[in-house]
């Protein structure tokens, strides 16, 4: 059961008091450690913990401490992220999650000693599993799995051996804590801080249910326990309580503090707008929220304008002084969950926008544009709302299309030597292309076509993951649907599926997925 000196909730926290909430959970050994600081964009949750980590972990050599920004979307699959995190430690503290590795190389061994992949150089994180062994010359997967489980290992580890490839992937989880729990022991450090950032970035991608998005994270800090101080920024409050009731006298979550009125004015000085009866206006109409006060801040430092009325008038001021060009420009944007440089070209060229590559850079500049990774970019939610309420029907049909055809195109250009040096670059734009295509097109058997041409193509190179969570939402369609056609396709998504866990290792999902097929399969063939 988990347990905590659970502190009230406020109304709003200000940088001080999140200041002293975070040192008293650095001196709180004795229970869960759960900080939650969340806010609307603007409020200044990003430079909170940029500081905090400065103050109290950056000179502090006996804390382990790293931040995990899930603006990144590598980041947005759980194996994915907790491999990232114990590498980044290993990395920068010079230590060894051994036991997770292990589990992490018995994880691949089953999964490729029955697929297509030939050569062990092909794994993922094939340097860290290489490390455990002698090194060889590109030898073949089943050699280097003979001699990496050719010694004894300990317990837990020889169970993982007769559990097929899901289960040993949420235990992953457990031995990372194991693992973390022993490097604090062993090498004496006095604790370990983990700071997770944008947490609602992860609700971008389809789940079963709504507590499905963030579970693993959960387990991750159940396993953790009292060791670790885990942190976490997001807009909207954690609602773990939903999922678990025990969540509830856990996490330690508090609303960073909007503008007061006094500093919304001096912002609106600093910004150059000085006129009182304007400042008035826009500090009343605001509400102290920075998203609303920058917008103001670009619309009336620009020209002359009314007095804001209503809240609507600050955007409609916002409008009016941006650029028309960049204005065209930012009505597609509102319809990306993310943006590259390449990317705003396409529009450009695409939609015949007048701007070049000056206006970009100052686009880029602009506080509501966030960057989010190398050459990634997104704009605020918030925006993009106020935009597309704008924006009609039919203008909405023709930016979804073309960006679903952008990153099909990346899909087709993609070849074995992209998909090998990049493997990242398959995901993200099956995950891209498939939001789109949803949006444009609702037919699951549309979908399930897409989807099976694709598996063909990128089968060979590994790259099954990103089908398997498709193919499952297409499935309750499907069955639901009592024609012919859509029975054929069932049968042919649950052989898919049967395929796809086989290749995976996970024998478990396998059978079941071949025994739907022959069952379904039997009332087709006595009508036949």
């Amino acid at each position: 059961m988990l347990g905590s000196s659970y502190t009230p909730q406020t109304p709003y926290i200000e940088r001080r008091e999140a200041q002293g909430l975070f040192a008293q959970l650095l001196d709180q050994k004795s229970s869960y450690r759960v900080l939650n600081i969340y806010g609307r964009s603007g409020r200044g949750k990003s430079r909170l913990m940029s500081y905090l980590s400065k103050r109290y972990l950056e000179d502090s050599s006996d804390t382990i401490h790293l931040s995990i920004d899930f603006e990144d979307r590598l980041l947005h699959k759980p194996m994915s992220a907790i491999m990232h995190i114990a590498k980044a430690i290993e990395s920068k503290y010079d230590v060894n999650f051994i036991t997770l590795w292990k589990a992490y190389a018995q994880l691949w061994k089953k999964r490729y000693e029955h697929s297509p992949i030939l050569y062990a150089a092909d794994l993922p994180y094939y340097q860290e599993i290489q490390e455990l062994i002698k090194p060889k010359k590109r030898s073949g997967v089943l050699t280097i799995a003979k001699d990496l489980f050719g010694t004894k290992l300990a317990k837990e580890l020889e169970l993982l051996q007769k559990m097929d490839t899901k289960d040993i992937e949420t235990k992953l989880y457990q031995f990372f804590a194991a693992d973390l729990r022993n490097i604090i022991k062993s090498q004496k450090f006095k604790d370990a801080v983990l700071i997770f950032e944008n947490l609602d970035t992860l609700q971008e991608y389809n789940h079963a249910t709504p507590c499905a998005k963030d579970a693993w994270i959960r387990d991750l800090i159940t396993y953790l326990g009292k060791d670790v101080l885990v942190a976490i920024t997001s807009c909207e409050a954690l609602e773990w309580q939903k999922c678990n009731s025990t969540w509830r006298s856990v996490v330690n979550s508090s609303e960073l503090a909007i503008f007061t009125k006094k500093e919304a004015l001096r912002y609106l000085t600093l910004a150059g707008i000085k006129e009182k009866s304007i400042q008035d206006a826009i500090v009343l109409n605001a509400g102290g929220e920075p998203f609303i006060l920058d917008l103001a801040r670009i619309a009336y430092k620009e020209r002359e304008m009314r007095a804001p009325v209503v809240k609507q008038d600050i955007f409609d001021a916002f409008f009016a002084t941006v650029d028309e060009q960049l204005l065209r420009l930012l009505k597609v944007l509102a319809y990306t969950r993310f943006f590259s440089k390449e990317l705003i070209l396409q529009l450009v060229r695409q939609f015949a926008i007048g701007l070049d590559k000056n206006s970009i850079e100052k686009l880029l500049g602009y506080h509501f544009v966030k960057r989010i990774g190398v050459n990634k970019y997104a704009l605020d939610n918030r925006l993009k709302d106020i935009i597309v309420a704008r924006e009609v029907e039919v203008e909405r049909i023709e930016y979804r299309a073309f960006l679903f055809s952008y990153y099909e195109n990346i899909l087709q250009r993609l070849d074995e030597k992209r998909v090998k040096s990049r493997p990242h670059l398959v995901d993200e734009a099956i995950e891209e292309a498939w939001y789109y295509l949803n949006l444009i097109n609702s037919e699951p058997l549309v979908h399930f076509e897409w989807l099976d041409y694709y598996i063909d193509k990128f089968f060979m190179y590994a790259a099954w993951e990103p089908f398997l969570d498709r193919y499952h939402l297409i499935v309750p369609k499907l069955e639901k649907a009592k024609d012919a056609t859509s029975q054929f396709k069932l049968i042919n998504l649950y052989n898919n599926l049967a395929g796809l866990y086989e290749s995976l290792g996970d024998t478990k999902q396998s059978k079941e997925y071949y025994n739907r097929v022959v069952k379904l399969s039997r009332p087709i063939a006595l009508s036949a």
